[in-house]
């Protein structure tokens, strides 16, 4: 409930002219803030009043020639959820900042259950986006670690037939060398016999 005077009223020749301020609210999590614009005005033209019935009374006027006056009045009631008794006043810059305590804080669930849910964005085809880089799973972890597995076996027989063929070789040079050996000794052997054989003819003929 708001009592305003009247516009163009005469008390003791002078002329009072209403003035309606803008009022503007921020509401904040522990205590809501109101701020009256109050161009012109000084500090000590303003007063601030808490009644007993719960009624915020904010009134002021001002002087603006011989019989001239500006003033308002404001009244406002307070919310259960407010503490009367810490309400406090400041002026500054031509705005009164009304600060109103609360009583009951909501909780954080309740002011994320007012708050709008986000809204998920979309691609241009209107088809959801996808996640930069998908997880794993478990899948795929076992696949990966049969690769490494099957890599690691290949590596193994890879190194193994090396080593295998290495040994073949070494292995074949000393049966080439006994070859060889076992060859010449055939030649000598057949040599001396044919030697053996041309002087037991030779002998044979001069009897």
């Amino acid at each position: 409930m708001e009592s305003k005077p009247s516009t163009g009223a005469v008390a003791a020749g002078r002329v009072y002219e209403e003035f309606e301020p803008n009022m503007e609210w921020d509401r904040e999590l522990g205590v809501d803030t109101l701020r009256v614009l109050l161009p012109g005005f000084k500090k000590e033209q303003i007063r601030v009043q808490v009644s007993s019935s719960r009624v915020l009374r904010i009134s002021g006027e001002r002087q603006l020639s011989d019989k001239r006056w500006s003033c308002f009045l404001k009244e406002i009631p307070l919310s259960s959820n407010y503490n009367p008794k810490e309400i406090s006043a400041r002026y500054d810059k031509g705005i009164l900042y009304v600060k109103h305590p609360k009583l009951i804080v909501p909780d954080d669930a309740e002011l994320q259950e007012n708050e709008q849910p986000p809204v998920e964005s979309s691609t241009l085809d209107g088809k959801p986006p996808q996640d930069k880089a998908q997880q794993p799973t478990k899948m795929d972890k076992d696949e990966a670690a049969k690769g490494l597995v099957s890599e690691a076996q290949k590596l193994n027989m890879e190194s193994y037939s090396k080593d295998f063929s290495g040994l073949v070789m070494d292995m074949t040079k000393p049966r080439k060398l006994v070859n060889l050996v076992l060859f010449i000794l055939s030649v000598v052997v057949l040599g001396m016999y044919a030697r053996k054989a041309i002087s037991w003819s030779f002998k044979k003929s001069e009897n």
